[in-house]
C-alpha cells in the first residue's frame, strides 16, 4: 500500500464521461442511454457509424457476473481464452486480431501493457454502470492498439442521498465474494453540483484444480465529480487490484506445480477537467495513471529442480487535451486534440533449467506525442458522417499515420445503414524491442498495422419492439511481429514479418417481448487467414500460410433471456456455443496442431426481493449458476474450465 499512496500524489488519472446508461435500480438516476467511447461525444446509439455494444451494470448484478471477460461473452465476435479457471491469464480475441490488439481503458485511462497486451483475468465487474465495446480501428482516437476495437469501462457515479450495498456470496470451488459500496451526491437543481462512489471488495477461491490453485483478489474503486458552475467541471477516479494467483500448471497445461504462484497489484488514477468557453467552444484536459508492479516464484519442488523468479514494475502516464468546436447551427462539432505518454518497464528474471542457470534484465522508456482532428457532421436530418485522421510521434519507431471514416443514416422507416472504413496500429511490446538473455530484443521493429472497413444494416420492427441486423467487415493485419531463432533475418530476436486477414459476418437481433421479458440473438461467421507465413514453419509455428489463427471459433453465437418478475425479482439466462478453433499441443516440442472441439456453455442469474426490507431499502437474495449443464471444455488446449458452479448470497441496499 505505500506504492499506492505514493502514486496518488504525481499522478490522477483522465476519466469518465458522466454517468448516462439507463438504469434499472433504485440508486440510479434514469436518463437517456448513449455511446461515447466511438467519437467521445454523446450519441444516441442508433445514430453511432460503428459497432457498439452496451452492457450495463443493472444487467451484469441480474446475473450475478463478476469477471468482465464472462460479461464479454455475449459480444459479436469476441472469442475469450485462458489458461485454466479463476485466476488464469485470460485474452480476448475481438474480430479475429490479436489479442494485443484491443485497447481497454477505465473511465478513460488506458490500462494495455505498452504494446497491447492486457490480461482479463484481474479485471472484476466491481462498481460498474456499463462498459462499452467498441469493434473496428479506433488509433484515430485512442492511439496504439485500437486496432480491432476498444473496451472501456465506466464507473457508477452517486446521486443525491447516500446509499449503502453490502453484498455477500458463497459456493462451488470454495469461492466467496463479498463487497460494500457508499454512493451519494448533491441535489439536482441549481448551484454547484457534487457527487461520490466509492466501493471495496473481496474476491476468493480454492480454484479448479486439485492443488495449489487458490486465487485471491481486493478491489478498491471510485469516481467523484465536482461542477461549481454549470461551465466547469472536476472528475477524479481510482481503481487500484491486488491479487495472488497459485497456479499447477507449466506452459503447456500439465498439472505437476505445488508452489508456483503469481501476484501483482495495479493502481489507476485519472483526472479530467472541463471547461465551456462558450454554447460553441469546449475544451477538455485529462491526465492518466497506470502502473502495474507485480511477477512469479516457482522454487523447486524437489532438490535440484527448476527454478523461475520474475518481477516487473510497468507504467503509463498520459496527457490529453482536446478542443470542441460546435457549428452555432448545432449540425458539426470539430474536435482538434494532442496527446502526450510515457511508457517505461523495468524486468527482471533469473531460474534454472535443467540444471543450467540463466538470467535476464532490463529498463526501457519510450515516449510519444500525437496530434489527431475529428469532424463529426450531421447536416442532413437522420446522417451522421464523421471523419479524422492522427499522426503518432514514437522516439522509438517514428512518426506513424492513420485515419478513419464513417457514416450511419437512420430512415423514418426504422432502417438504418452504417459504413466505415479506417487504420489503426499496435506498437511492439517492450520485451519484443529490449528483451536480454537468449531472447534479444529489436529496437528497430516497426509497429504492427491494419486497414478494416465494415458495413452493416439494421431494421427495426413493431415500434422498435424487435431489431434485427447484419455487420459484414474485414481486416487486414500487416508487419506482424514473429520470433526467428535463424540469422539469416534478423537473428535470434523478433522481426516484422507476417501477414494476415481476418473477414466475417455478424447477426443480431433484440426483442421487448413484453414489459418483463427481453430477449437476444447474436451470430458470428469468422474467417481468418494467415496471407504471409512467420519465420516457424514447424507445427508449432503460429502463422502458417494459408491456415486459420489460433484460438478464433469459425462459428460462435449467443443468446440470452432476461425477465423481471413483477417486481419480486429477476430470472436471466445466457447461452454461448463457441465453434472449433485451431490451436496448438505445447506439450512437445515442435508443438503439434490440435483442433479444439465445439461446445454450449449455459449461465443462470437470478434475484428474489425480500419484502420484509422494503421500508428500510432494499434486499434481495442473489443466484448465479455457471455452466449449468457442467460441460466439459477447454478454451486453451489442455486448460481445464470450471464445471458446473453455483453461488448464493445477499445484497441489501440502505
Amino acid at each position: 500500500m505505500n506504492r499506492f499512496r505514493s502514486s496518488l500524489c504525481p499522478w490522477l488519472v483522465a476519466l469518465a464521461t458522466p454517468v448516462l446508461a439507463q438504469a434499472q435500480t433504485r440508486d440510479t438516476v434514469h436518463v437517456t442511454p448513449v455511446v461515447t467511447t466511438a467519437t467521445r461525444i454523446p450519441l444516441d446509439p442508433r445514430d453511432v457509424p460503428a459497432s457498439v455494444t452496451v452492457i450495463t451494470g443493472a444487467q451484469l448484478r441480474a446475473m450475478g457476473i463478476t469477471s468482465v471477460a464472462d460479461a464479454l461473452l455475449g459480444t459479436p465476435s469476441a472469442a475469450i481464452a485462458q489458461t485454466g479457471g479463476f485466476g488464469g491469464v485470460t485474452s480476448l480475441f475481438l474480430r479475429g486480431g490479436e489479442s494485443r490488439y484491443v485497447k481497454v481503458l477505465i473511465d478513460g485511462v488506458p490500462v494495455n501493457d505498452p504494446g497491447g497486451t492486457f490480461d482479463f483475468s484481474t479485471l472484476t465487474t466491481d462498481n460498474i454502470d456499463r462498459i462499452e465495446i467498441l469493434r473496428g480501428p479506433a488509433s484515430v482516437l485512442y492511439g496504439a492498439d485500437a486496432v480491432a476495437g476498444v473496451i472501456q469501462i465506466f464507473t457508477r457515479a452517486g446521486h443525491a442521498a447516500p446509499r449503502i450495498t453490502v453484498s455477500a456470496r458463497g459456493g462451488t470451488y470454495g469461492t466467496g465474494d463479498a463487497s460494500v459500496a457508499v454512493r451519494g451526491g448533491t441535489p439536482s437543481g441549481g448551484g454547484a453540483q457534487a457527487d461520490y462512489s466509492i466501493a471495496a471488495s473481496r474476491h476468493q477461491t480454492n480454484g479448479i484444480y486439485d492443488y495449489n490453485n487458490r486465487f485471491t483478489e481486493n478491489v478498491v474503486s471510485g469516481l467523484a465529480s465536482f461542477a461549481p458552475d454549470a461551465a466547469d467541471a472536476v472528475h477524479l477516479s481510482l481503481r487500484y487490484t491486488d491479487s495472488r494467483y497459485h497456479y499447477p500448471t507449466n506452459s503447456a497445461g500439465t498439472e505437476l506445480d505445488h508452489n508456483a504462484f503469481a501476484s501483482g497489484d495495479r493502481i489507476v488514477l485519472g483526472a479530467r477537467f472541463g471547461h465551456s468557453f462558450s454554447r460553441v467552444a469546449a475544451l477538455t484536459v485529462t491526465a492518466s495513471s497506470d502502473e502495474t508492479n507485480g511477477g512469479t516464484t516457482d522454487q523447486p519442488d524437489t532438490t535440484g529442480g527448476d527454478l523461475y523468479l520474475s518481477l516487473d514494475d510497468v507504467r503509463r502516464h498520459s496527457v490529453d487535451a482536446r478542443l470542441n468546436l460546435r457549428d452555432p447551427g448545432g449540425r458539426a462539432v470539430a474536435t482538434v486534440g494532442a496527446a502526450l505518454e510515457g511508457e517505461d518497464e523495468n524486468s527482471q528474471s533469473q531460474g534454472s533449467f535443467s540444471g543450467y542457470p540463466f538470467t535476464s534484465a532490463f529498463a526501457a522508456y519510450r515516449a510519444s506525442r500525437a496530434g489527431y482532428a475529428q469532424l463529426l457532421w450531421t447536416g442532413v436530418p437522420r446522417l451522421t458522417m464523421v471523419a479524422g485522421a492522427r499522426v503518432d510521434d514514437n522516439q522509438q519507431f517514428g512518426a506513424f499515420g492513420t485515419y478513419r471514416a464513417g457514416a450511419n443514416y437512420r430512415a423514418a422507416t426504422g432502417t438504418r445503414l452504417r459504413a466505415s472504413v479506417g487504420t489503426a496500429f499496435s506498437e511492439p511490446t517492450f520485451y519484443e524491442n529490449f528483451s536480454t538473455g537468449y531472447v534479444t530484443g529489436n529496437p528497430s521493429l516497426r509497429p504492427e498495422h491494419a486497414q478494416s472497413w465494415e458495413a452493416a444494416v439494421e431494421q427495426d420492427f413493431l415500434d422498435r419492439r424487435l431489431t434485427v441486423g447484419i455487420t459484414l467487415f474485414s481486416q487486414q493485419f500487416r508487419d506482424m511481429i514473429d520470433y526467428t531463432g535463424g540469422t539469416t533475418a534478423c537473428g535470434f530476436s523478433y522481426c516484422n514479418v507476417a501477414r494476415a486477414r481476418a473477414s466475417g459476418v455478424e447477426y443480431q437481433a433484440t426483442a421487448a417481448v413484453s414489459p418483463a421479458l427481453s430477449a437476444s440473438f447474436g451470430f458470428t461467421h469468422l474467417d481468418t487467414r494467415v496471407l504471409t507465413a512467420g519465420f516457424d514453419t514447424t507445427s508449432g509455428g503460429l502463422y502458417h500460410l494459408g491456415q486459420p489463427l489460433i484460438r478464433r471459433p469459425a462459428t460462435s453465437w449467443n443468446a440470452a433471456l432476461a425477465s423481471r418478475l413483477g417486481g419480486q425479482g429477476t430470472l436471466d439466462a445466457r447461452f454461448t456455443y463457441v465453434g472449433q478453433r485451431a490451436d496448438r499441443d505445447f506439450r512437445s516440442y515442435p508443438a503439434l496442431d490440435v483442433t479444439l472441439p465445439s461446445y454450449l456453455r449455459v449461465d443462470l442469474g437470478g434475484t428474489l426481493n425480500l419484502a420484509a426490507w422494503s421500508a428500510a431499502g432494499d434486499a434481495a437474495l442473489t443466484l448465479h449458476v455457471e455452466n449449468l449443464t457442467g460441460v466439459t471444455y477447454q478454451s486453451v488446449f489442455n486448460f481445464r474450465s470450471p464445471g458446473r458452479t453455483i453461488l448464493t448470497g445477499v445484497r441489501f441496499t440502505m
